[in-house]
């Protein structure tokens, strides 16, 4: 039998129910760095309350400007450290970390809902490790346009039909071949009897993509998710991420590719001076010197040209196709 909806649980009333005050055991510090958090935010920390002896839960805010400080009024023990002047993710954990007074401490970030026996099966690993985590789903709630206005395929979900277009197509139709591509052939049979197909924009509907209910329906096995960015912030935020890695880390084989992706893109975007780049590296960390490729090449006219319609490709297909 399938596990119940985490979409029922997160939604559904939960009791307060403190660890700290009904266990007797050690109580350990816990810290969450926030920006602002989603609409789950209380029903996360709930469930921090409920399986964590949360001996002071540690935020440290960078600048909300939503209603995550009234939420936390809700709840014991809560200490609010201001991280607005920090830069970085990283620079605010460290300082998190300096600020805990526990043996043991956890991180979390706000969009983080625990499950039943999450701290009781994490904790088992004290013996084994000093830092760990967990394993993850995504559970995924966003509204967004489907972007298929201007597409010329029909899609089913919430249509309108006059009976009487269908009364001679519904003798053509056979319980054989109509399955997920419903939505083009009856607009193809309703087009060829003479009768018009269109499409209403002005009104929409909200498509739920999620797991359904029964033991042989196949489950998601991921989303892939765009989130809009601006130039700006992608150079910004990639560049960040790139001298992270080199600063922080060797040049390990799992890293490599963490950081030569980015590079395409900056390079891509004329915004990496290749020669104060080099210069930065052999600075930091000399190791990764000979694993970057920051040199020009016959290729780099169409590897910029490529990089920067790479996001119009979709709409673009989507236009003509």
């Amino acid at each position: 039998m399938k596990e119940d909806s985490i979409f029922r649980r997160y939604y559904k009333e939960e009791k307060f129910i403190d660890r700290k005050n009904s266990l007797n055991e050690e109580a350990i510090d816990v810290f969450i760095p926030i920006i602002n958090t989603n609409e789950l935010f209380e029903k996360n920390l709930l469930s921090i309350y409920r399986e964590i002896p949360v001996n002071r839960l540690l935020i440290g805010n960078g600048g909300s400007t939503d209603d995550s400080r009234e939420i936390l009024k809700k709840f014991p023990r809560v200490e609010i450290i201001d991280q607005t002047k920090h830069i970085t993710l990283g620079y605010c954990i460290a300082e998190l970390i300096s600020l805990v007074e526990t043996h043991w401490f956890i991180y979390l970030h706000s969009d983080v809902y625990l499950p039943e026996n999450w701290y009781d099966e994490m904790k088992k690993n004290r013996i084994k490790y000093d830092w760990f985590e967990s394993d993850n789903r995504i559970t995924t709630l966003i509204n967004y346009d489907a972007g298929i206005k201007h597409t010329k395929r029909a899609y089913s979900g919430a249509q309108m039909g006059r009976k009487e277009a269908f009364k001679e197509i519904i003798p053509k139709i056979d319980d054989d071949y109509l399955y997920r591509n419903e939505d083009i052939i009856f607009k193809e049979l309703i087009e060829q009897e003479g009768f018009k197909y269109g499409r209403v924009l002005e009104a929409y509907y909200y498509h739920q993509v999620m797991n359904k209910k029964g033991e042989n329906e196949p489950e998601f096995e991921r989303v892939d998710i765009k989130r809009f960015r601006d130039k700006q912030w992608e150079i910004d935020t990639y560049l960040k991420q790139v001298k992270g890695i080199i600063k922080y880390s060797l040049p390990k084989p799992y890293l490599i590719p963490e950081i030569i992706f980015p590079l395409k893109i900056l390079m891509s975007y004329d915004t990496l001076n290749r020669d104060e780049f080099i210069k930065w590296v052999k600075n930091s960390n000399i190791a990764w010197l000979k694993y970057l490729d920051v040199k020009e090449k016959k290729q780099t006219l169409i590897q910029k040209i490529y990089y920067k319609l790479r996001a119009k490709l979709n709409p673009l297909i989507n236009k003509f196709f």
